[in-house]
């Protein structure tokens, strides 16, 4: 696991060769809950689930961890809600 941003936890685990899981964790009072995004590093890299806008940033930043962000070609996700695809227009 890698660390990309310590203030919000984000981190990023190769799950598969070049297949990787973006990780945020987020406290919610008396539970805990994490939102995840995963990227596809092929010749045309995919993101699944921008996730919501206010995590763009660690998000991005997350991402740019594995590839330079212009190389992205896809971002697809399986459901239009704020935590799938939030940040899309950010993209």
């Amino acid at each position: 696991m890698t660390i990309t941003n310590p203030q919000s936890g984000t981190n990023v685990h190769e799950i598969a060769g070049g297949i990787y899981r973006i990780n945020t964790p987020v406290a919610i009072p008396g539970s805990a809950f994490s939102f995840n995004q995963y990227l596809i590093v092929d010749e045309e890299p995919l993101l699944f689930h921008t996730g919501p806008r206010k995590l763009f940033p660690v998000v991005r930043e997350a991402d740019a961890s594995i590839i330079a962000p212009e190389r992205l070609r896809h971002i697809s996700f399986s459901h239009v809600e704020a935590d799938e695809c939030g940040s899309l227009n950010d993209w």
